[in-house]
């Protein structure tokens, strides 16, 4: 097999096509391209088609002959580069860089690039999490989008997450007859296009740790903020994982995973009414897309969750501990285990279950509040929390 060149494109306007491309492109016997590129190739009779995508991989493979294949924008951009690496390998590629869509969108406003996020969905799924996180942290988010992901699905997104102030702006048909760039309106665009959503108040990070008063409250029991530190730090986050909260109650520990996995997916199991309506509350309360409410008993409704979990949270199990330890070990899947335990029962239950386990610790925790008695001041101590962790099925 010749090696074969990954020939940057530039946006679709044969205008920015560099003279290297050029060069390339009229090297090559055979040019393997998506429809809307063949107008940019002066001998269509070498063109390919890249569709379907397996059977063009088989043919390039075979190929004697000398092998371009041509690629929208810029080969390093959300492009057919990573699956050309795996397939071919690194040393059986030329890669030709171009003139990306996101450089002439930024040129075309008058703004730097360089610390502009860049999303696309092309080809892969966005999570509203990870949409609605990249805008509220970062003064500037550029999305590539396509005909069932366009302008309106962003804006809505964004809007369900509670970013309002924002200023969209929409880049069409870049580089053709008919491009157009302005504000965000009320109508259809078309498949290709480019959004840009500027935030002039970005936000810092998520902190660990939200206090108490911040969570809207009944008489549903919730996770205090010292004993949830705790249990966040012993679940062992990553911003992709899956999070199961197994009695999620007020919601304090399944919003604080949400805000902690941008990335990933918090599933909060719960079967009080009461307890269930508090939990919808605080999901909306903090603008929160990436939290799945199961309602029902654990270990029953574990099923019901469409991803399997990274973590899990006990944090009211009814006294059904062992039979959702049992259901998840079924899972055959590694996972970080937290369990928090008030009373002797509990607690001895829970030594039984974990202790065998990999990785195992437990501490008790005692916290006690400051408040205000009249004119002086005093510590209101809180129930001993004894807090268990290990790692199932490793």
């Amino acid at each position: 097999m010749n090696r074969i060149s990954i020939i940057s494109a530039g946006p679709g306007n044969s205008l920015y096509l560099t003279a290297q491309a050029r060069e390339a492109m009229a090297s090559c016997d055979l040019l393997y391209c998506a429809d809307r590129l063949r107008p940019l190739v002066d001998r269509p009779e070498k063109c390919r088609s890249l569709v379907p995508f397996e059977q063009a991989m088989e043919e390039i493979a075979a190929a004697d002959e000398t092998v371009g294949i041509l690629v929208s924008g810029d080969a390093g951009i959300y492009s057919l580069l990573p699956a050309l690496r795996k397939r071919f390998g690194q040393e059986s590629l030329c890669v030709l860089p171009g003139i990306s869509s996101v450089q002439l969108f930024c040129a075309r406003l008058g703004i730097p690039w360089h610390d502009v996020q860049i999303l696309s969905v092309h080809g892969r799924e966005l999570r509203p999490s990870v949409l609605s996180h990249t805008v509220r942290h970062n003064p500037r988010t550029l999305f590539l989008l396509d005909k069932l992901h366009g302008p309106r699905w962003v804006a809505d997104i964004l809007q369900a997450g509670g970013l309002t102030d924002l200023r969209l702006t929409v880049g069409e048909n870049l580089s053709g007859p008919d491009e157009a760039i302005g504000p965000l309106a009320e109508r259809d665009y078309p498949p290709l296009c480019l959004l840009l959503a500027e935030n002039p108040h970005p936000l810092p990070l998520p902190v660990i740790g939200l206090p108490d008063s911040a969570f809207l409250r009944s008489c549903t029991p919730m996770t205090k903020q010292a004993v949830r530190i705790q249990v966040l730090a012993a679940l062992r986050l990553q911003p992709d994982s899956i999070v199961y909260d197994i009695g999620a109650g007020t919601g304090s520990v399944s919003i604080e995973c949400a805000r902690l996995c941008p990335y990933g997916q918090v599933y909060a199991f719960e079967q009080s009414p009461e307890a269930l309506d508090i939990l919808r509350q605080n999901i909306r309360h903090f603008h929160l897309q990436n939290i799945t409410v199961i309602p029902g008993t654990a270990p029953e409704t574990l099923g019901k969750a469409s991803e399997l979990p990274d973590s899990v949270f006990l944090g009211g199990t009814g006294g059904k501990s062992g039979l959702i330890l049992e259901t998840l070990r079924t899972l055959r899947r590694t996972m970080r285990l937290c369990a928090t335990a008030v009373t002797l029962e509990s607690s001895h239950q829970f030594l039984q279950l974990f202790a065998p386990l990999a990785d195992f610790t437990a501490f008790q925790l005692s916290a006690a509040n400051l408040e205000a008695a009249g004119s002086l001041h005093l510590y209101r101590a809180q129930n001993p929390v004894t807090l268990f962790s290990a790692t199932l099925n490793e």
